[in-house]
């Protein structure tokens, strides 16, 4: 049975005492439909012949990925597929991508994305990667990414397939911070191949379906093969085809079931692709104490959602909205003294501080077009005590989102720039607004004795993080890491969260950037062995591998040198 969202067949719904949960489930299919023209592709058979049975194939599925969707698009979408939601084709071979999705799902923010890196043949196709935002229920949303990477074995196509998995982890690093996100493509890589770097999903923290469930974990070295033709389900047959995935503060998904199908063949058992497709059945749940509302605005901008830098029981102390003709800005003070803010430094700033016990309980959102883009327009926000907070100007399509009984908003989700594009907001129970705010800690390198700063004491985006001797009155040398986000964030400006730039493996420089919740800023601190690594990544530990004052923070393989270990101080 298809997920579909309709009232009380889309997900089941807990809510008790102030508690909320979802749970729902979905299948996915990811299919490489072999779509050069005739001539060119190496898949049996008459290609639109083809292609129009495996239009009625995916039916089945929920959410279909395909790859190699180019000279025979029309009878893939047109024949038999009945997907409500489907992206428009980019075009045949050498103009498109052919990438393509279809689901029962609705998607926006759709994006598609050439690699920078090709080489060979490969540079005749602008191939790439997209991005779709998938609606699941209210609030609930996933970010589904479809690939196709460069092909071949040569040492030019594994450099630029390298640099296809790099450019891919940086935008969703981006991009989907703190979303839930399935991938699932043509990805011609293997773990078991030396010159690819797949595993670098994995120290993003995503997890392979094939390697959870079909190989219980174990993730197969570089090494052997373990090649299969043709390929079949099984823990000894790795394919280029593969599903990875992640969850977020909000979301936890599961996979239940996964395959390499075997029945998509014509009536003489000839297969319809020279790829089998790869289903996944999914469950889905979502946090008791989280929820989320929908958006209102456009696709424009960067992607931002609160939910994975909440600490585990937020409550909001103050709210700021920055605006002119629209709104510029919106954020709220947590009562640890945590911002989190979107949008740009333009308007006129306006704040409200909430009293004892006061909570956000609504948010009345308008957004209108601005030359040519969907902005925030206005936005106003009540409090359980009936005072209200608004900036900007009433203008286009508006809708109020309000806080369930005994829950009230403490973040945001949306899209920002120069100004705020798209906006909704982040729901938690409601708890006590006075309490302290988050303690101040020095981190101390336990072989240099020298103390974890900030470069000419400056928080700025990609500023270095270094040693330097410890100064009692230096505000850019305090931290706090919370242990339910596996954030550290600067005291100095708690706007900033230490960041490895991106990079997981031994000499990555660390830096602050603003805090999103990315992989590249959650980190684990052992206060009592020390130990201070990479979250995702735990072999990565925070190095101070200079003894001078002044000598850059990287990471390193962890061996539990007196460089590796850190003391937090008052």
């Amino acid at each position: 049975m298809h997920l579909r969202l309709l009232p009380l067949t889309l997900a089941s719904l807990l809510v008790c005492g102030g508690a909320f949960a979802a749970s729902g489930s979905f299948s996915t299919l990811a299919y490489n439909v072999a779509g050069l023209p005739q001539g060119a592709s190496s898949a049996a058979g008459d290609r639109s012949t083809a292609t129009r049975k495996i239009s009625c194939y995916v039916k089945a599925f929920d959410i279909v990925n395909v790859e190699e969707d180019f000279n025979y698009h029309a009878d893939l979408y047109d024949a038999c597929d009945d997907h409500a939601f489907r992206t428009p084709t980019s075009g045949g071979a050498g103009i498109g991508s052919g990438l393509n999705t279809m689901s029962r799902f609705p998607f926006d923010d759709l994006a598609r994305v050439r690699w920078s890196d090709c080489n060979g043949v490969d540079c005749l196709t602008p191939k790439g990667f997209t991005m779709a935002r998938t609606r699941l229920a209210e609030g609930v949303y996933v970010d589904i990414y479809n690939l196709h990477a460069q092909a071949q074995v040569e040492t030019a196509d594994l450099a630029a397939r390298r640099k296809n998995v790099e450019q891919m982890l940086a935008y969703i690093e981006s991009e989907s911070a703190g979303n839930a996100v399935i991938v699932f493509g043509d990805t011609n890589t293997r773990y078991t191949r030396g010159g690819d770097n797949m595993g670098q999903f994995l120290r993003h923290g995503f997890t392979d379906a094939w390697i959870q469930g079909v190989r219980g974990g174990s993730v197969p070295p570089v090494g052997d093969p373990l090649l299969c033709e043709p390929a079949f389900t099984s823990a000894s047959c790795e394919i280029v085809d593969k599903v990875l995935f992640r969850g977020n503060g909000q979301i936890t998904l599961t996979p239940s079931g996964y395959a390499v199908r075997t029945d998509a063949t014509d009536a003489n058992g000839t297969e319809l692709s020279d790829h089998r497709p790869v289903s996944t059945q999914w469950k889905w749940s979502t946090a008791d104490n989280r929820r989320l509302s929908d958006t209102v605005g456009g696709p424009h901008g960067t992607s931002f959602n609160d939910v994975n830098l909440l600490p585990a029981n937020p409550a909001v102390r103050q709210l700021k909205i920055r605006s002119g003709s629209r709104v510029d800005r919106v954020e709220v003070v947590l009562s640890n003294g945590f911002p989190l803010g979107h949008g740009g430094t333009g308007g006129n700033e306006q704040a409200l501080t909430l009293a004892d016990g006061e909570v956000l309980t609504s948010a009345s959102l308008c957004a209108d077009q601005y030359k040519g883009q969907t902005r925030i327009f206005s936005a106003a926000f009540t409090t359980s005590a009936h005072r209200t907070l608004a900036g900007g100007s009433t203008s286009g399509s508006c809708t109020t989102f309000t806080a369930p009984s005994g829950w009230a908003i403490v973040g945001f989700h949306g899209r920002d720039g120069d100004e705020v594009d798209k906006l909704g907001v982040v729901y938690a129970p409601v708890v006590s607004n006075t309490g302290a705010k988050a303690a101040a800690t020095r981190l101390v390198n336990v072989g240099s004795g020298l103390c974890m700063d900030l470069n000419q004491s400056r928080a700025a985006q990609g500023n270095a993080v270094l040693q330097a001797s410890c100064n009692a009155g230096s505000t850019s040398q305090t931290w706090h890491y919370d242990a339910a986000t596996g954030l550290v964030r600067s005291m100095l400006d708690p706007h900033y969260c230490l960041d490895n730039g991106g990079a997981y493996a031994d000499g990555a420089a660390l830096v602050v950037a603003q805090c999103t919740g990315s992989a590249n800023q959650r980190f684990s601190v052992d206060a009592s062995s020390g130990r201070f690594t990479l979250r995702t990544a735990p072999d990565q530990a925070v190095d101070g591998t200079g003894a001078q004052p002044g000598s850059a923070l990287k990471t390193s393989r962890y061996q539990g040198t007196s460089s590796q270990l850190w003391k937090q101080q008052p």
